[in-house]
């Protein structure tokens, strides 16, 4: 049994607030992360299935440790594996990162249930709302399966779209 001590609890909240801090991005970080973007979300996923045949459930862009600019994201192979792969932002060339063995439960129910993909997902809303878009996952919403995609604005902050993975609409839009 675990006991939560008030140190414990501290140091959680403070491992969650150092995580949450981790992620966000000013408007400036945003403006120099895609500046030498020269492959959008979109082709990254088709770069991504084209290295990993299977289908991809979850997406982002990242800094690359200082290395470059790239997307990083999960595919469901065929053979139920999940697999990273890094798309190179610049030149779009595709490499699995790590085969992280088999996937999880969740999310192979997830993806049997969705019925759009993921590049659906993103164009439906970068309809809804106009930017980037710089995420996208399957997800799962109050019990309805769904995708988040985060859309990059041109004042550089970062609107979060959630559309059934059903039909493609959209459940609701909210600035991150």
């Amino acid at each position: 049994m675990a006991f939560f001590t008030p140190s414990r609890t501290l140091l959680a909240v403070a491992a969650t607030c150092l995580a949450l801090s981790a992620q966000a991005k000013s408007p400036a970080q945003w403006q120099a992360l895609t500046a030498p973007l020269q492959v959008n979300l979109e082709q990254a996923i088709a770069h991504a299935t084209q290295a990993v045949p299977g289908k991809v459930i979850e997406i982002e862009l990242d800094d690359g440790d200082g290395a470059g600019v790239r997307y990083e994201a999960t595919v469901l192979t065929p053979q139920n594996d999940s697999v990273e792969v890094w798309v190179d932002g610049s030149s779009g060339q595709a490499r699995m990162h790590q085969n992280d063995g088999k996937a999880k439960r969740k999310d192979l129910e997830r993806a049997q249930a969705a019925k759009i993909d993921i590049v659906q997902a993103v164009q439906a809303a970068t309809r809804h709302t106009a930017g980037k878009a710089v995420k996208a996952e399957l997800d799962n919403h109050w019990g309805t399966v769904t995708y988040q995609v985060d859309v990059l604005q041109a004042d550089h902050t970062i609107m979060e779209v959630k559309l059934d993975a059903a039909d493609g609409k959209v459940l609701r839009a909210k600035r991150d």
